[in-house]
Protein backbone atom coordinates (compact mmCIF):
# COMPACT_ATOMS: atom_id res chain seq x y z
CA UNK A 1 0.00 0.00 0.00
CA UNK A 2 2.78 2.24 0.68
CA UNK A 3 3.98 2.35 -3.11
CA UNK A 4 0.71 3.10 -3.58
CA UNK A 5 0.78 6.39 -1.92
CA UNK A 6 3.99 7.07 -3.66
CA UNK A 7 3.22 7.07 -6.69
CA UNK A 8 -0.19 9.02 -5.73
CA UNK A 9 2.00 11.79 -4.07
CA UNK A 10 4.48 11.83 -7.06
CA UNK A 11 1.66 11.68 -10.31
CA UNK A 12 0.23 15.04 -8.07
CA UNK A 13 3.63 16.84 -7.49
CA UNK A 14 3.56 15.93 -11.95
CA UNK A 15 0.48 17.59 -12.23
CA UNK A 16 1.27 20.79 -9.52
CA UNK A 17 4.49 21.40 -11.94
CA UNK A 18 2.84 20.70 -15.19
CA UNK A 19 0.40 23.72 -13.98
CA UNK A 20 2.73 25.82 -12.61
CA UNK A 21 4.51 25.31 -16.19
CA UNK A 22 1.24 25.89 -18.06
CA UNK A 23 0.84 29.57 -16.64
CA UNK A 24 4.21 30.42 -16.96
CA UNK A 25 4.35 29.35 -19.98
CA UNK A 26 0.59 31.68 -20.40
CA UNK A 27 2.01 34.35 -18.45
CA UNK A 28 5.47 34.46 -21.42
CA UNK A 29 2.49 34.53 -24.55
CA UNK A 30 0.49 36.89 -22.71
CA UNK A 31 3.79 39.21 -21.49
CA UNK A 32 5.49 38.73 -25.31
CA UNK A 33 1.51 40.33 -26.78
CA UNK A 34 1.31 43.29 -24.51
CA UNK A 35 4.60 44.02 -25.75
CA UNK A 36 3.96 43.81 -29.47
CA UNK A 37 1.44 46.05 -28.60
CA UNK A 38 2.98 48.61 -26.79
CA UNK A 39 5.72 48.40 -29.99
CA UNK A 40 2.90 49.30 -32.00
CA UNK A 41 1.74 51.79 -29.90
CA UNK A 42 5.33 53.68 -30.48
CA UNK A 43 5.63 53.37 -33.30
CA UNK A 44 1.90 55.33 -34.10
CA UNK A 45 3.30 57.71 -31.44
CA UNK A 46 6.46 58.49 -33.53
CA UNK A 47 4.37 59.24 -36.68
CA UNK A 48 2.55 61.63 -34.41
CA UNK A 49 5.65 63.65 -32.92
CA UNK A 50 7.22 63.48 -36.47
CA UNK A 51 3.96 65.21 -38.14
CA UNK A 52 3.77 67.37 -35.44
CA UNK A 53 7.44 68.54 -36.18
CA UNK A 54 6.32 69.41 -39.57
CA UNK A 55 3.61 71.02 -39.05
CA UNK A 56 5.02 73.43 -36.46
CA UNK A 57 7.55 74.12 -38.78
CA UNK A 58 4.68 74.64 -41.21
CA UNK A 59 3.21 76.96 -39.06
CA UNK A 60 6.72 78.73 -38.40
CA UNK A 61 7.31 78.96 -42.04
CA UNK A 62 3.64 81.04 -42.19
CA UNK A 63 1.22 78.37 -43.17
CA UNK A 64 -2.22 78.74 -41.13
CA UNK A 65 -5.02 76.89 -39.98
CA UNK A 66 -2.72 74.45 -38.61
CA UNK A 67 -3.59 74.54 -34.73
CA UNK A 68 -6.46 72.18 -34.92
CA UNK A 69 -4.27 69.35 -36.13
CA UNK A 70 -1.33 70.20 -33.96
CA UNK A 71 -3.98 69.88 -31.19
CA UNK A 72 -5.55 66.85 -32.55
CA UNK A 73 -2.13 64.95 -32.45
CA UNK A 74 -0.74 66.65 -28.99
CA UNK A 75 -3.89 64.71 -27.61
CA UNK A 76 -3.61 61.46 -29.81
CA UNK A 77 -0.11 61.43 -28.68
CA UNK A 78 -1.18 61.62 -25.15
CA UNK A 79 -3.53 59.28 -25.22
CA UNK A 80 -1.09 56.96 -26.71
CA UNK A 81 1.27 57.47 -23.63
CA UNK A 82 -1.52 56.69 -21.33
CA UNK A 83 -2.13 53.42 -22.91
CA UNK A 84 1.29 52.42 -22.59
CA UNK A 85 1.59 53.41 -19.20
CA UNK A 86 -1.76 51.00 -19.10
CA UNK A 87 -0.11 47.97 -20.61
CA UNK A 88 3.20 48.58 -18.78
CA UNK A 89 1.18 48.31 -15.58
CA UNK A 90 -0.54 44.87 -16.94
CA UNK A 91 3.25 43.24 -17.41
CA UNK A 92 4.45 44.04 -13.84
CA UNK A 93 1.14 42.53 -12.61
CA UNK A 94 1.72 39.34 -15.01
CA UNK A 95 5.51 39.87 -13.90
CA UNK A 96 5.83 41.50 -10.78
CA UNK A 97 9.26 42.38 -10.19
CA UNK A 98 10.85 40.26 -6.98
CA UNK A 99 11.40 42.23 -4.20
CA UNK A 100 14.95 44.24 -3.05
CA UNK A 101 16.38 44.81 0.28
CA UNK A 102 15.66 48.19 1.81
CA UNK A 103 19.34 48.22 2.89
CA UNK A 104 21.54 46.89 0.64
CA UNK A 105 18.78 47.08 -2.96
CA UNK A 106 20.32 43.16 -3.94
CA UNK A 107 17.13 41.69 -4.77
CA UNK A 108 16.22 38.92 -2.56
CA UNK A 109 15.19 35.14 -3.10
CA UNK A 110 11.60 34.34 -2.51
CA UNK A 111 9.84 33.37 1.08
CA UNK A 112 13.55 34.80 2.95
CA UNK A 113 13.45 36.44 6.51
CA UNK A 114 16.94 38.13 5.89
CA UNK A 115 18.81 39.25 3.34
CA UNK A 116 21.43 36.74 2.48
CA UNK A 117 23.63 39.70 1.18
CA UNK A 118 23.74 42.15 4.17
CA UNK A 119 21.65 40.59 6.89
CA UNK A 120 19.04 42.96 6.86
CA UNK A 121 15.63 41.39 8.12
CA UNK A 122 13.44 41.58 5.59
CA UNK A 123 9.81 42.66 6.39
CA UNK A 124 6.18 40.28 6.26
CA UNK A 125 5.05 40.91 3.02
CA UNK A 126 1.20 40.36 2.76
CA UNK A 127 0.07 38.13 -0.36
CA UNK A 128 -2.74 39.77 -2.91
CA UNK A 129 -5.79 37.51 -3.18
CA UNK A 130 -6.01 36.01 -6.23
Amino acid sequence: MEIFKKVSEGARSITEGAKTIGKKSGDLVETTRLKMEISKLEKEMENNITALGNLVYMQYKGDEGLKEEIDRLLLSTRALESDIDEINDQIIKINPKPPACANCHEELPQNVKFCPNCGTKVPEVEKPAE
